[in-house]
Parts: structure tokens; sequence; C-alpha cells
């Protein structure tokens, strides 16, 4: 018996021998598929794991010590241009107790053997490293191995930042260039590093980020985004930096790497304690270790527990009613709208740098192509949009299919993002700056290239409600609908009931409105006899009136196919109380011309009217949907559905239900008038 256990263990280890052979491969090319119109000679000879890994801490003046990691190409004695990504997301984790096999199974799907993972794509971290480039990853103040505590979008993070770039920048490895990259967080982390004015800093590739805080993230028409605001907080950035352990959340979540060895044998994932999965206590002193020992003391919990501290989304979401609402920070008073996107950008303007911008059509965020708009003027700016939600990085499944989507996105994207750097950090004339500097990926017609956005190729065209429940170029005879909110209606799609707003679940399923329609007014024009194209923001106008003093209005832009199955294009809302429409300059307190000039309805306190809805009064809500590339193809209707609440997904509307207890909303009816005498219509911008 020992025998056979003995060939077993010899087995064994020459099969995982094998394994080892096999997949371990430093060296060796990796393949992209990005099409021809994103060929790049860039990605002809990316290796695979052609990095040397170092991690330490960045003193800041105050004492803070910032976590960085950075990736340093092999064999490259020059100095090097530096990729920054700066993260609340931890820049470097740790799996804790991973198996060989699991290790082995890391190596073939990802190409790295962990333990210790640096959150960014392997793919990408490998073509820049093999194109030269230094990849940086710091952790913000209170957040990953980084020490302190802070708030969310905190403006200790903009002068941080501007500390971080001097200090790379004044490495030996450091030729005092330095890009940023990142998505969502890490794409607000450079509109606030670029406003430092850091003369180290040369460009920066922000996607998928709002453009406005309050209208984007926060209250999105003035409605309270309670569920992604709430499952973000708690399923993300908590757990990130409490440093736990947790899979059960839609995003998983690891302990950061430690930057101390304090064992001293040349490893650090052994500094973290052991720990039970989908344990949410606060990692403390006295846990046992690797090596089976408890430790009284820990140098990496000691630096990160004040990270209990922090000030989470859910804090200050509640009470950010107004978009002009102001803060305690730990004894600093904070205007939440200074760390908007919007108000960055003047000082961005100033510094005229090269900005990418990376967008999705189906992203909570795809209004923050307005950056683009309002600094194309002053700064060499680009813009690349498809339609792909938050996450995935890439093309939902049944979206390839649907859209008959040729290559690879996440190359074509890659593909950008390189030729932009080697552009404005490298000085290669790679041809990017004379392109056209707007690349827009239009559902069932491929990629389009323009000079401005929205495109100055855009027509506005108005489909007005007209009789049994038409819509129409045609302005008819005086109607009115009569609409009985259903408050169980919820823009809840597919198994995993996300939508848009959502942005920490997986989307990978179209999303289909036949079912939630039901609950909705609707409006659809006549079958298609040629196929439009739309391209921009599409403008709802409602003339209404309801018989509770205050409601909500949502709306919807749908594509339904010769089987009635309609498919979700874009989206709009709106809280009566704010109605009224001023100025959009006044967003960004005048100090520049908002453009694209889209409804804008102030959102600021003393302009809100609780009881908007007097006796008899018929109100005009007026408001821009999500912007979208979208071909409704002949045989198909193009369909506008509205309705009255978004159940789960956004708070009622509190003056009729008190308690946001659906059970407790008082009986709700939105009258909408069409005709001659009051217009409702949607406007949609179509490009042919």
């Amino acid at each position: 018996m020992r025998y056979l256990k003995f060939i077993g263990i010899i087995l064994l280890l020459i099969i995982v021998g094998l394994a080892i052979f096999i997949i371990y491969t430093p060296g060796k090319k990796l393949k992209f598929v990005p099409g021809p119109e994103f060929a790049y000679k860039g990605l002809e000879n990316v290796k695979n794991v052609n990095y040397v890994k170092h991690r330490e801490y960045i003193p800041l003046k105050d004492g803070i010590k910032i976590a960085i990691t950075y990736l340093i190409p092999k064999d490259v004695t020059n100095k090097k241009p530096t990729i920054l990504i700066y993260t609340p997301y931890t820049s470097s984790i740790i799996v804790p107790e991973m198996s060989l096999f699991r290790q082995i199974a890391s190596k073939y799907y990802i190409g790295k053997w962990g333990p210790d993972y640096e959150k960014i794509s392997l793919k990408k971290l490998n073509t820049l490293s093999s194109n030269g480039y230094v990849v940086a990853l710091a952790d913000m103040r209170g957040t990953g191995s980084s020490t302190g505590f802070s708030g969310t979008l905190d403006p200790l993070y903009i002068s941080d930042a501007k500390e971080i770039l001097d200090w790379i920048a004044h490495q030996p490895w450091s030729n005092s260039k330095i890009g940023m990259m990142g998505q969502s967080y890490m794409g607000w982390s450079q509109f606030a590093a670029a406003s430092t004015q850091s003369p180290y800093l040369k460009c920066i590739a922000p996607e998928m980020i709002f453009y406005n805080l309050y209208e984007e993230a926060i209250r999105p028409g003035g409605i309270y985004a309670q569920k992604w605001n709430t499952e973000y907080s708690e399923g993300t950035l908590e757990l990130n930096n409490r440093n736990l352990w947790n899979t059960d959340a839609d995003i998983n979540s690891y302990p950061s790497e430690p930057v101390i060895d304090e064992d001293g044998d040349g490893e650090t994932y052994d500094d973290i304690p052991i720990m039970n999965d989908n344990d949410r206590t606060a990692i403390t002193a006295n846990r046992k270790y690797a090596d089976g020992n408890i430790r009284k003391k820990s140098e990496y919990i000691a630096l990160t527990k004040e990270h209990e501290k922090n000030i989470w989304p859910k804090d200050i979401s509640k009470k950010y009613r107004y978009l002009d609402d102001t803060d305690v920070y730990f004894s600093r008073n904070v205007t939440y709208s200074n760390s908007s996107v919007d108000i960055l950008i003047q000082k961005i303007k100033e510094t005229k740098i090269p900005v990418l911008i990376t967008g999705g059509f189906f992203d909570g965020f795809s209004r923050g192509a307005r950056s683009f708009s309002n600094l194309n003027i002053t700064n060499p700016t680009y813009l690349f949009m498809a339609p792909r939600f938050h996450i995935p990085a890439n093309i939902a499944g049944e979206y390839y299919t649907l859209f008959n989507y040729k290559y690879s996105y996440e190359d074509q994207f890659l593909s950008t993002q390189l030729q932009f750097f080697d552009t404005y950090l490298k000085d290669i004339d790679n041809g990017f700056e004379s392109k056209k500097h707007i690349k827009i990926y239009t559902a069932f017609e491929g990629w389009k290239y323009y000079d401005a956005w929205p495109p100055t190729e855009v027509k506005s065209i108005q489909f007005n409600f007209g009789t049994s429940n038409s819509l129409t170029n045609d302005i008819q005879k005086d109607s009115t609908y009569t609409y009985d909110v259903d408050f169980t209606h919820s823009s809840a799609y597919n198994s995993n009931k996300t939508n848009p707003q959502l942005m920490i679940k997986y989307n990978d399923s179209v999303m289909v409105r036949t079912k939630q329609d039901k609950k909705c007014i609707i409006f659809e024009t006549e079958i298609l006899t040629n196929s439009l194209t739309i391209t921009g923001h599409p403008i709802i106008n409602l003339e209404i009136s309801s018989n509770q003093p205050n409601a909500d209005v949502y709306v919807y832009l749908s594509d339904v196919d010769e089987d009635g199955n309609a498919y979700y294009v874009s989206e709009g809302k709106l809280r009566a109380g704010w109605h009224k429409l001023y100025n959009n300059d006044e967003s960004v307190n005048n100090l520049y011309d908002v453009k694209p000039e889209l409804p804008w309805h102030s959102y600021k306190k003393e302009n809100y009217n609780p009881t908007p809805f007097k006796k008899d009064s018929i109100l005009n809500l007026k408001f821009a949907l999500k912007p979208h590339a979208w071909k409704f193809r002949k045989g198909h209707r193009i369909r506008v559905s509205i309705a009255g609440a978004d159940n789960e997904n956004y708070e009622f509307n509190p003056t009729n239900c008190p308690d946001n207890k659906i059970e407790n909303c008082k009986p709700t009816i939105l009258n909408i008038y069409t005709g001659n005498t009051y217009k409702s219509y949607i406007e949609l911008p179509i490009i042919n």
C-alpha cells in the first residue's frame, strides 16, 4: 500500500512538473486580434512576463505612506516613461491559502502564478512593458496597503497625486514623463491628478467615468440611485479597503499585498494573517499566520487599521441631496461638487495636456463623453465609445452576437491606448494625431469616425406622441393619456437583475424590456420602411400633470424587432420638482461654456420645488436621455416607454412614498398631453 502511495505521489509530481514546464513560458509572444482598422506595430512583439516587480512606500509630507507597485521592463538600462494607475481598489493583492493546483490554473488561464497579483489586465501590463513603459500602481491614502484614512473622492487625493507624480519623476528609472490610465474611480483620479497641473504629467487616458458627479453617480434626474450607491459601497470599496477576503459579492475582494516583509523570508504573502473566506470581521492582531505562529504585533495591521475610519460612499450619497451641498470630512469642510470632473476640467484646460476619453453606451457613466466636448477646444482630446457596460471591460457576450461584432474589442482598445501613449510620451510619429479624434461603434453598423461630439452630421428629428399611442413626425389632434403608476416596475434585466446604473454587476446578457414595458405606458412608430441611425443624446419633451403634488418620470427608448422583442437603447429620468430649466454653465459655476447644450435642471437647493403639480397645472418636463449610437433597422419599430418608478434601483418619490416602502405609496396618476395645444415628443439625433 505504501508502495502504491509512493508511486502515486511520483506520478503526481511528474504531472505537475510537466504542467509547469508547458505553462511556464516567459518571453512567449502574445497574440492580438484588433482587425485591420486598429492594427499597430506595438502589438507585434509583446512578450509574457517581461518585467521585474518592485513594491515600496512613498512618504508624503503629512506622514502618510502610499503603497506603490512598479513594474520595470526587463533588460532596460535607460530611463523610461511611466504609466500610473492611482486607485482606491488596492494596487496589488494576495489570494489567501492558494494551493499549488490553483496556482497552476492561474498560470494556465491568465499567465501568472500568484498568490500575488496586480490590479491590471496581464495582457495590458505585458503590452506596456514590452513597449518600454514602466507601469506603476499606487494605493490612495486610506486604501490598500497605504496608511491613513479618507473620504470618498477626498480632496486630499488630489494633493497626494501631485506628490506621487513628483516621486515617480525623480526615480532613477524614470525619464520624468508620466501618463495615467484606469477605469471608473481610476478615471476620476486622472482628472484629479491633472488638475494639479504637475509638469511631469504629460497625458491621461480616463475610462468610464462621469462628467458630473451628482447627475450621473448620486442622483440621476435628481432621484437617489439607492441600489447602486449601497451595493457599490458595501460590495466594493468597504471590502477592499478593510483588506477582507470576500467571494460572495459581485466583485471579489482580496487583502492587499503587504509592503514590508515582516519575517524576512523574502515573501510578503505570508505577512497577512490566516483568514476565512467571506469573514467580514475586521482584521485584528493575535491571529495565526502561515508559519503557524500567532503574532502579537503586525506591521501590516498597524499600518492599515485606520482604514476603518474611512467615510464610505453610502455615508455621503444619502446626504448629498443637492448639487451645492457641503459636508465635513474629519473636521475639513468639503463641497462635493468641487471634486466633480466638470469642475476639475477648468484647471486641466489650462494645462493643454492630451486626453483620451473612453466610454460605454451601456455604462452608467455614458454621459461622461461630455468631458470630450468641454476639453476639445483647448486640449488634444480623443473619444473612444462602444456599446459596452462598466463591467466587463469588453463587449458583453450576447451583444457580440447581436451586433455581429468583429475582432477583439479588448485588443482594439489596447491598440488605441498604446498609440496614444506612444504619441505623447515617446514622441513617436505613428499618425495617431492626424486621424479623426472620435471613434464611435454604432450598433449594427460598426466603427464610425467623427471630428465632433455630438457629430456635426446629426440632424434632430421630432417624433410626436399621437393618437393610439403612436410616435409620428406629424402633429395630430389633442389627446390625453392617463397612466396609473405601477410602483413594481423595475429596470432589472436578466437573471442577475442588472442595469447600466448597477456598475459593480457583471453584465453578459442583452437587455430586453418586453416584460418591463407591460408596466409602462408606451408609444411606438409604425414599422420602419427604412433604417434609421441615431448618434448622440435623445431628448424627451413631456407635457404632464398628476393627481399628486410631485412625481418621478422614467423614460426608456427601445428598438422593437419583428417578433415584438424590445431591446433597450437608452433611458432618462427626472423628478418633477426639478422641471425648470437653467443655463447649464451654472453647473460649473460659470467657469466655462458647457457643451453640448442639453436641458439642465440646476439641482441646487434653492431651485427645488417639492410640490410642482398644483391643481390642474400642466408642467413641461424636458430632459436628455443617455447618448447612444444605434441603428434602428428596417422592419423594426421605435418605442418610448414611460414609468413612474424604478423599484429597488431608485428611491420612490418621498412626497408620495414618505417611508420609501412600496406598500405605503399613494396611488399616483400621470396625465400626458399631446397634439397642437400641448406637444409631447422625443427628439432623436439622426445621422442618416
